[in-house]
């Protein structure tokens, strides 16, 4: 039996990849193409993506913990609105480059690589006391790495009334103890002095 001239015989399909073969999209009433299913499935799976990466920012920030319902709004609305753009873009790339296996599964990857680091990254981005005391004030190139003030020559403890306040006592004798507000783990909030003492410490220091 002969095939049409132009048309793509079977036997040459069937040694194309599955991987690379173009998938039979689903179709319209009147017969187009219609790659807005496909297009609906990728952005509900990069919508919960986003909502659980956002979930863990807000977290991590303490957004969550002091504005509940607003941090819970901006996750959600944020999720939406990325969806919504990730829907227009992938419907017009796929009708205009078509439907294939090993687009689901480099997407699929990219998803899941972002969820699984999401923790780390809420982790980098608010990090816990400590790592913001050394980036904010006691960290190398930081205005109290180089004093008295260094968490490596220092005892850290917190405020028993206020668990919100870090108290940097250094171990030589004679020197005031640096109290500090807003020392939790991640928070929006920079490290700001408790008291006049501890304005008066940054100030001799350049703080």
């Amino acid at each position: 039996m002969n095939h049409p001239a132009g048309g793509a015989r079977p036997s040459d399909r069937s040694q194309i990849p599955k991987l690379l073969r173009r998938l039979e999209p689903p179709r319209t009433w009147d017969g187009r193409a219609d790659y807005r299913p496909p297009a609906a499935i990728l952005a509900a799976c990069t919508a919960f993506v986003l909502f659980f990466s956002g979930f863990y920012l807000a977290l991590y920030s303490k957004f969550f913990h002091h504005h509940r319902h607003l941090a819970l709004t901006a996750v959600l609305a944020g999720a939406a609105l990325l969806s919504l753009a990730a829907y227009a873009i992938v419907h017009r790339l796929l009708a205009r480059f078509g439907l294939y296996l090993w687009q689901s599964i480099v997407a699929s990857l990219v998803l899941l690589t972002i969820m699984s680091s999401a923790p780390d990254w809420a982790r980098t981005l608010f990090p816990r006391v400590d790592e913001r005391y050394e980036r904010e004030l006691g960290g190398p190139g930081r205005c109290l790495y180089n004093t008295p003030y260094n968490l490596d020559r220092t005892q850290t403890t917190f405020a028993d009334d206020h668990p919100d306040r870090m108290l940097i006592d250094p171990i030589d004798e004679g020197l005031p103890v640096l109290r500090l507000d807003h020392a939790v783990d991640g928070g929006l909030q920079h490290l700001a002095p408790a008291d006049t003492a501890a304005r008066k410490i940054l100030d001799q220091y350049g703080c």
